[in-house]
């Protein structure tokens, strides 16, 4: 097929493209470079590269032209701190980068969306160890509090609404807090994820106390970026997954605290790592743990490496 990958520059979608160009598909990525500044390597050979802002209706209206399927994955993105510092700009410009590019793929006729959502749009949902959340809560809960997570919920339900009103078809995922080697830490605490953060101030500037936001007590699921990768480009375009979302994670709930000495064991001091709270954020989730079920019932079990081997690979990455 003919790919559009908006959000082509990010973390995701650089782990996805090679894929897709190994199944055979033609890709053209979209980004306007706002986080980083720069493009990868890849693009302008091995994919043509376009440089627009989506959130604009007008350059993006045909933007759609010509394409069997568009991925939808454009956004700001940021740790919790990014969250609440760019509130405005995340839910304004993108909830219209979702709409204008649904907009496009109705004028020209697209029969495909994938649309890459977040844990988030179950900010609200009761979670606790012995219940992880499953797709459908997000039919029950209250609205996301923060604005990075209703705007993910919002670009959901304006696939299903697309697909009633246009027939057009999508497959939604929902990826849980990815581990990336490449993410670097922002200067500013908490706006980028935290395992970036961990990294930074763990391995390069060797902080100690290390600061945290909250307790550290908060439990998190962490995924490899290419696990999730291999998930999405094998199974979005499965007729099992037409018109569906699935949650994709690594199910192994680990606290803020124990991420810290995962990463700290390869320091190799002998010195205890201990905690300074320096930020406090009400909408910080305590709990977040996916159930994979639906995943697994759908395509047959998916194997995710462990969070321990994805730091070892990180840290490897970080220090060659």
């Amino acid at each position: 097929m003919k790919i559009l990958i908006t959000g082509s520059e990010g973390h995701l979608m650089q782990a996805l493209i090679p894929r897709l160009l190994a199944q055979g598909h033609t890709l053209v990525g979209v980004d306007n470079l706002y986080r980083h500044g720069v493009a990868s390597d890849r693009a302008g050979s091995d994919y043509e590269l376009v440089q627009v802002d989506l959130a604009d209706r007008s350059p993006t209206i045909d933007i759609a032209k010509g394409f069997d399927a568009v991925f939808i994955a454009a956004a700001k993105l940021y740790g919790v701190g990014g969250f609440n510092h760019y509130c405005a700009d995340i839910l304004s410009d993108d909830t219209a980068i979702q709409g204008n590019l649904l907009r496009s793929c109705v004028k020209h006729n697209v029969k495909r969306v994938v649309y890459i959502s977040s844990s988030m749009v179950y900010e609200t949902c009761i979670q606790d160890m012995a219940h992880p959340v499953s797709e459908d809560l997000t039919l029950d809960c209250t609205i996301p509090q923060t604005d990075y997570g209703l705007s993910k919920l919002f670009g959901e339900r304006l696939c299903y609404a697309f697909a009633r009103q246009y027939g057009i078809e999508y497959t939604i995922w929902r990826p849980f807090n990815i581990i990336t080697p490449t993410e670097t830490a922002e200067k500013e605490q908490g706006f980028s994820h935290v395992f970036a953060d961990f990294m930074h101030n763990i391995l390069a500037e060797k902080m100690n106390p290390l600061p945290i936001i909250g307790s550290g007590e908060q439990i998190r699921c962490f995924t490899w970026i290419d696990d999730v990768a291999r998930v999405i480009a094998d199974y979005s375009f499965d007729q099992r997954s037409k018109n569906q979302a699935f949650n994709v994670c690594n199910v192994e709930p680990i606290s803020m605290k124990q991420l810290a000495q995962m990463i700290y064991f390869y320091t190799g001091s002998v010195e205890p790592l201990r905690f300074e709270t320096t930020k406090q954020y009400a909408d910080d989730v305590n709990i977040r743990i996916p159930s994979v079920d639906k995943l697994s019932t759908t395509f047959g079990k998916q194997v995710f490496q462990s969070t321990e081997q994805s730091i070892r690979c990180c840290v490897e990455n970080y220090l060659a």
